[in-house]
């Protein structure tokens, strides 16, 4: 899966598509103006190819989803939320290595 793959979560269809799936949903909070978020999109689309098949990576454009932004406590960018069976199990921030996120999935998934 590349990058440009990700599924694509917004205000309007976040429950449904995050939240009311079993299994672990990788959610990449970015900004337009935000450098370190394309490095992080590298590197997920880097884990993405190692994924087992029932994790789903997305991602949010925080400058037009500010309600989700303050539903989770977002406060900059990058931000990776790991949300399981509904539930926020892991909060990451800034840009991690592929192995440590690849670590953090296999935690979870």
């Amino acid at each position: 899966m590349a990058a440009e793959d990700f599924a694509v979560f917004d205000d309007s269809n976040f429950d449904a598509q995050v939240l009311g799936r079993d299994g672990l949903t990788i959610v990449d909070f970015w900004s337009t103006t935000c450098v370190p978020c394309k490095q992080l999109k590298k590197v997920l689309g880097q884990v993405a190819e190692d994924v087992p098949e029932n994790v789903v990576i997305g991602t949010v454009n925080g400058d037009e989803n500010l309600d989700l932004l303050a539903r989770y406590g977002v406060r900059g960018f990058p931000t990776l939320l790991f949300i399981k069976n509904g539930e926020v199990v892991e909060t990451r921030t800034g840009v991690d290595r592929k192995q440590v996120l690849k670590k953090v999935i296999e935690t979870h998934a």
